[in-house]
């Protein structure tokens, strides 16, 4: 049995790399509780969560600064955010959440509970930056105790979110595609009420939907991960009773963000066609399409990229910025452009020094009249490469070469996956065995990310037996496949081994190194 802790005092100073928060889902959670906050309420409330781990038996006083939240939002550090977060953090104490839950008589009962228990700051003006906070004690069932209907972020994925009734949805509609939901119905009443907006709030429908439905929408779709594809609209007579949301999932602007300034990308492995790569701490993974590897190695033919980018692959190591260059081409002929900075480049390569070669580029530019003999002149004297038609062949064997080892890759995981389907249903204990490893990484005293990932992208299906729903989940891909790859592998090192080998001979036939499989 997990031995369960519980700590007196946490700082988000010590979680800032923590962005995974978890409540009970279901109409008896506190997903679709009703519930209003501001935009800095709601940050503070998630900052706090941030701070709840899996295994903690009871809430601790949680310590948050302004400068948390600055740097957990990406906020602009100018000062005006300071007075708006200890503020929103104060008024949390009066902030309640309404439950409507079953009780042991079978009624239905309306449940007020408050937010907070207590808040503390410094008395010294000059520790005014902080504030310790503590969650009411009736919400462990909530946030703690959670049973299997329970929701899983990674609150980057709405950092950028500035409507606080957007966040709302964004909890609401992420639940439900997690849940495998891809087309959410809600009356229009039960949102109203969720979001806990009055009567006199927005009465008209098509009120509501511009102001409510379409702003979340947008939202969505400029800053999240999730996608509402359609709204569909239910009527009663004329009026609009329900709506129904399609959803599709993508990758949000900010953990796209994130994910790049991360990670130091190294090729770990291959997985249905997708590769799998790692921070050097290895505690975040992300999958990109063989495409991507390719592209970051090989040289790119000039088909199939933009102008603005190839010109701007050329004057970037001159800080040159991309608008300046857009705006040249918006303003001059392409031709104009392309000759300028040929010029001005051969110039530089020759060994002619220019004190500021944007300026030199864009006279250039604005002079129309140089001819053409001129920069042919300066450009001719430049060492010569290889012919077009022989960087055009070495292309097209790079890339034939490239296809083979992906193809390989693929016949490769398809292997794996056919072991791994195999070994859980030959070995009826296996499964309960990985999942009883998951739940221990999760309630270690730093979980893993991955293991967290894992965790919040497993998928509950009540009509299907154990091994049915784990097959489900791990035929889906992504994470969780790749979490339990991890671990079935070390299970079965040699079944492993066997296959890894034999595709290694394989790949030595075609020309390509035994290590693409590593």
């Amino acid at each position: 049995m997990t031995k369960k802790r519980t700590i007196a005092l946490r700082k988000k100073q010590d979680y800032q790399d923590r962005y995974i928060i978890r409540m009970q889902g279901g109409k008896a959670g506190l997903v679709e509780a009703t519930s209003r906050m501001d935009i800095h309420e709601f940050r503070v409330f998630m900052a706090m969560l941030t701070m709840v781990l899996p295994d903690d038996d009871d809430f601790a006083e949680y310590e948050i600064r302004t400068q948390d939240i600055i740097k957990l939002y990406s906020l602009s550090d100018d000062g005006r955010y300071y007075d708006a977060i200890r503020d929103a953090a104060e008024r949390l104490f009066n902030k309640r959440f309404v439950i409507y839950e079953k009780k042991e008589d079978g009624e239905i009962y309306k449940t007020t509970i408050h937010l907070i228990d207590e808040t503390s700051e410094p008395v010294k003006k000059s520790e005014k930056n902080r504030i310790r906070l503590k969650f009411n004690p009736k919400l462990k069932p909530y946030l703690l105790e959670l049973q299997r209907e329970y929701l899983t972020i990674d609150i980057r994925n709405i950092a950028d979110v500035q409507s606080p009734t957007s966040v709302k949805m964004y909890l609401i509609l992420k639940h439900q595609f997690n849940l495998g939901n891809h087309r959410a119905r809600y009356s229009v009443a039960r949102l109203r009420e969720i979001l806990a907006i009055q009567d006199n709030e927005y009465p008209m429908y098509g009120n509501f939907k511009q102001k409510i439905l379409q702003k979340t929408i947008n939202d969505f779709e400029k800053y999240t991960d999730l996608v509402v594809t359609q709204l569909e609209e239910e009527k009663v007579g004329r009026a609009v009773d329900a709506v129904i949301f399609h959803l599709e999932e993508k990758k949000a602007p900010k953990q796209l963000e994130q994910i790049a300034k991360k990670l130091t990308r190294q090729v770990i492995k291959s997985t249905n066609g997708s590769i799998v790569v790692a921070s050097r701490t290895q505690d975040f993974m992300e999958e990109i399409t063989p495409s991507e590897v390719i592209e970051s190695t090989l040289i790119q033919s000039e088909e199939g990229i933009s102008t603005l980018d190839q010109l701007y692959e050329n004057v970037r190591r001159f800080r040159i910025a991309k608008n300046t260059l857009k705006k040249w081409l918006d303003n001059y002929s392409e031709e104009q452009v392309k000759r300028s900075i040929d010029y001005v480049i051969a110039k530089i390569d020759k060994g002619e020094k220019i004190k500021s070669v944007g300026g030199y580029i864009y006279n250039r530019i604005k002079d129309a009249d140089w001819g053409h003999d001129e920069v042919a002149k300066e450009v001719n004297l430049k060492p010569k490469g290889p012919s077009p038609i022989e960087i055009q062949k070495a292309h097209q064997l790079q890339n034939e070469l490239e296809k083979l080892k992906v193809d390989l890759q693929k016949e490769y995981f398809q292997e794996r996956l056919g072991l791994v389907q195999t070994l859980v249903q030959d070995e009826q204990a296996l499964i309960a065995q990985l999942m009883m490893q998951l739940k221990n990484d999760n309630s270690s005293e730093n979980p893993n990310i991955l293991a967290e990932l894992a965790q919040s992208n497993y998928q509950l299906y009540p009509e299907l037996d154990q091994v049915q729903e784990f097959l489900v989940n791990f035929d889906k891909g992504g994470i969780f496949q790749g979490y339990m790859f991890e671990k079935v592998e070390k299970l079965y090192p040699t079944r492993f081994a066997k296959i890894r080998e034999e595709f290694q001979s394989k790949a030595l036939k075609i020309g390509l190194s035994g290590n693409v499989f590593f």
